[in-house]
């Protein structure tokens, strides 16, 4: 076989039939023989055997729209679990959860999939020191990873006493409130509303908010004092809402209040 583009030299003069049978040639001659270029066909291996392949790369991931809900910010004890969620936000993409031990094992922490827009991440501290947990989606690092989650010994949960709550003597009835916050919903933005429960006796304030994706990104009770309460929550998505506040284990006037954010 000769290369490819390889130039050759073809015998076409009427001495061919001579130097067929006779191992004379005539290199010399430019009259005995047609120069050019002649192209190969290509060997059967050359073909392509299989399919050709399709790569098809992740969308472009904006991993700073991602957020953890639930995440723990402080010390737990061994044997806890370590339960949170992750929230797209219209990231779109998978997502890979590994915990690595003090002592530097690391494991795949599998999700359970609560809706199309939240994961469920679950695992269980099993030694005292610092753990790392490492979420990427498409391969790539949320901003800050690896969280940190710091593990401390101490009495198993059955040993320590549990503190029992104190009989309230109040009436939700008695709570008052004001602000733009329990009328309509501004979208990203902190909405803010106060309730006072100082003439309704000593108890707790619950305050809970009910959206189409689920349970609302932020809320903040502040105590200002005196049973009075300051409550600024957000949330980024429109739709209806619903809006529960409790003093105790009963519903404030007015509560749970119906609301739309546009």
């Amino acid at each position: 076989m000769f290369r490819v583009s390889q130039e050759i030299r073809l015998n076409t003069s009427s001495s061919a039939e001579v130097t067929r049978y006779c191992n004379t040639t005539n290199a010399d001659s430019e009259n005995d023989c047609i120069f050019g270029k002649y192209q190969r066909t290509p060997d059967a291996d050359a073909y392509p055997t299989e399919n050709p392949l399709v790569l098809v790369a992740p969308e472009l991931t904006d991993p700073s729209k991602v957020q953890l809900l639930h995440f723990p910010n402080g010390a737990m004890r061994v044997n806890s679990e370590v339960d949170f969620i992750i929230k797209r936000n219209g990231v779109k993409g998978n997502f890979e959860v590994k915990a690595e031990s003090p002592s530097g094992m690391t494991a795949i922490t599998p999700l359970q999939l609560i809706d199309p827009e939240r994961l469920r991440a679950s695992f269980q501290l099993k030694e005292a020191g610092l753990y790392k947990i490492h979420i990427k989606c498409n391969s790539v690092p949320l901003p800050k990873s690896p969280f940190i989650i710091v593990s401390i010994c101490g009495e198993p949960e059955s040993n320590v006493r549990k503190m029992e709550l104190p009989v309230f003597k109040s009436d939700a009835s008695c709570v008052t409130y004001r602000g733009l916050g329990l009328t309509h919903i501004s979208l990203e933005e902190k909405n803010e509303f106060t309730v006072d429960g100082s003439a309704a006796g000593n108890n707790m304030l619950f305050v809970g908010i009910f959206g189409p994706k689920g349970q609302c990104d932020e809320v903040v009770i502040k105590h200002t004092g005196n049973n009075v309460y300051k409550i600024t929550y957000e949330v980024r998505d429109p739709g209806d809402y619903l809006l529960v506040a409790k003093w105790g284990e009963e519903h404030i006037p007015g509560s749970p209040f119906q609301l739309n954010a546009i």
